[in-house]
């Protein structure tokens, strides 16, 4: 069993030391390989964290037992389409209502389907959202705020509690998207 396997079946059997093993040793690195993407470092930490999450979440539900490359290899791979998803949110969007959003052709051409059905679970998604998850994914996503400019215009008592706040939105408007 090669390191890779040996840390995945340490993090599924719960060891978080073996998660915090794998964020560390690919911080630095996912770091300087997203300045590519001329994204602030800030947005980059934040996906960084979202994409060890999603690997995390993925090996503990049975999504990656068996990895065919490496585990950096497939946890950039989560991070590289992440960084797409907010460049392609950040080009296009200005500060306009989800309802009168229309897909991007970057979207399409980076892969990310965006059909009529996606786009109307996004729009009542959203709508279903509470009036602070709207406010912070409106000023992160559509106006382009920093988590510095919404934490001062929000009135935030600290970033990390912004960060936390927008994360738990985030998992909100997901599953009001995936409910029937």
């Amino acid at each position: 069993m090669n390191k890779d396997h040996q840390l995945i079946a340490l993090i599924k059997s719960g060891d978080k030391q073996a998660l915090e093993r794998v964020y560390l040793r690919y911080k630095k690195e996912f770091i300087l390989f997203s300045r590519r993407f001329s994204l602030p470092e800030e947005d980059v930490t934040d996906i960084y964290q979202d994409s060890v999450i999603a690997l995390y979440e993925n090996i503990c539900s049975g999504k990656l037992d068996a990895l065919e490359g490496s585990l950096k290899t497939y946890l950039f791979a989560i991070g590289k389409y992440k960084i797409y998803n907010v460049s392609a949110v950040k080009q296009k969007f200005s500060p306009i209502e989800v309802s009168d959003w229309e897909p991007s052709e970057e979207m399409e051409m980076i892969g990310i389907e965006v059909d009529q059905e996606r786009k109307m679970k996004l729009q009542l998604a959203y709508r279903g959202l509470g009036k602070k998850c709207k406010e912070v994914l409106g000023l992160f996503y559509y106006e382009g705020l920093s988590l510095d400019e919404i934490k001062a215009r929000l009135n935030y008592t600290s970033k990390d509690v912004l960060k936390s706040q927008k994360s738990r939105c985030i998992k909100q408007l997901k599953k009001l998207i995936e409910s029937p």
